[in-house]
């Protein structure tokens, strides 16, 4: 009885005091403020890239119901409608392409508890 006493009692110390070094070690931690400038700057870059990615494909969702609504007679109208939503989409493109970029990039730099 005294030995499984002592063996739970040393068992809930040595896990006490490996939670206190994990504390310890979290509040002595020195983080590099030219690395947080620099994960911000990214993560911030990426966000950006994201905005204007919804604002495409708002764009596009607009263009495709002005072309279901412009009238048969309208030809040229149409016609710059389907060029316009060509570049809208390779804009899209080149964004996604962008996106990637950033998130592969703030994965490469090594920025610290950021999840995408």
């Amino acid at each position: 009885m005294a030995q499984r006493f002592s063996l739970l009692f040393l068992s809930l110390f040595v896990g006490y005091s490996l939670n206190l070094r994990a504390e310890d070690y979290k509040r002595t931690v020195i983080t590099d403020p030219s690395i947080s400038r620099r994960c911000d700057l990214l993560t911030e870059t990426r966000k950006e890239k994201i905005a204007n990615k919804q604002r495409i494909l708002a764009m596009i969702e607009r263009n495709k119901h002005l072309q279901e609504i412009t009238p048969e007679n309208k030809v040229t109208l149409k016609k710059k409608l389907e060029v316009n939503l060509g570049h809208l989409e390779h804009e899209l493109t080149l964004t996604l392409t962008q996106i990637q970029y950033q998130e592969e990039n703030i994965v490469r730099k090594g920025c610290p508890g950021v999840t995408l």
